[in-house]
């Protein structure tokens, strides 16, 4: 009897603290209503919050370099802070903090925290977050199945190509193309037409080295005119040398 009490109070509260919200869908749908997209660094780490240094604010405005998000708590609808470890970088869309309530802060709980006025806070109610790694940014950017995050079968795109379709620059079904899952044999076909390229540059004439004189400001050769002038001078002493005897003889 009392383990089945037991089990009944856990279910309770598990389903008390559980997070209810319908799915908002991938991160083109989301991010719109937004109050700040930034792509950042994720820095120091503390109970359900963390640090996140901008590196670009992508749509709002903030003039602190270093903002702090808020993740889980209670049956807020937020994900784990430990979900974006130290030194990681992402791509969020943020929601302001504003008028936070009354309990905000937990006094038995000092680093959990609902967040303070003006920070900001993290939605797991769809694709408000896209990873990145070496300028490449995965997720499900366009689309994605319900709950679904992250799908490991599309190719993550490269930071420019993602920037130009937030710009209106490319067209969704061109991201939609740089995220289209490789196959072994595009995969192949792809490094093959690397390997032509490389290989067709390698056949190309090296530029001819040629000496620093070259590229050097042009200067007269005034050597065989000195010469000529020193030959004149040599062959006019003895004719000066003779002139000055004869005068002195007179």
């Amino acid at each position: 009897m009392k383990i089945a009490l037991i089990l009944i109070s856990l279910f309770f509260s598990a389903t008390t603290l559980a997070c209810e919200c319908l799915w908002q869908g991938p991160f083109k749908t989301v991010y719109t209503e937004a109050d700040l997209v930034v792509y950042g660094e994720v820095g120091r780490s503390q109970g359900n919050g963390f640090d996140l240094s901008i590196k670009e604010i992508i749509q709002g405005s903030e003039y602190r370099e270093q903002i702090r998000i808020w993740g889980k708590k209670d049956n807020l609808c937020r994900p784990e802070a430990k979900e974006f470890p130290s030194g990681s970088q992402w791509i969020m869309a943020l929601h302001r903090i504003d008028n936070p309530p009354a309990d905000a802060f937990n006094p038995f709980k000092a680093n959990i925290s609902f967040g303070r006025q003006d920070d900001f806070s993290l939605s797991s109610c769809g694709v408000y977050w896209l990873p990145v790694k070496e300028e490449r940014v995965s997720g499900n950017i366009l689309d994605g199945s319900r709950w679904q995050y992250i799908d490991p079968k599309k190719t993550p795109v490269i930071m420019a190509v993602f920037k130009a379709w937030l710009q209106k620059l490319l067209p969704d079904e061109a991201l939609a193309e740089a995220a289209r899952p490789q196959s072994q044999a595009r995969k192949l076909l792809n490094e093959t037409k690397m390997f032509l390229w490389e290989d067709q540059r390698n056949l190309l004439p090296e530029p001819e080295q040629s000496s620093d004189e070259e590229f050097g400001p042009i200067r007269p050769n005034l050597r065989p005119g000195l010469e000529a002038t020193r030959a004149e001078d040599e062959s006019a002493k003895p004719a000066e040398k003779s002139e000055s005897n004869s005068n002195q003889t007179q």
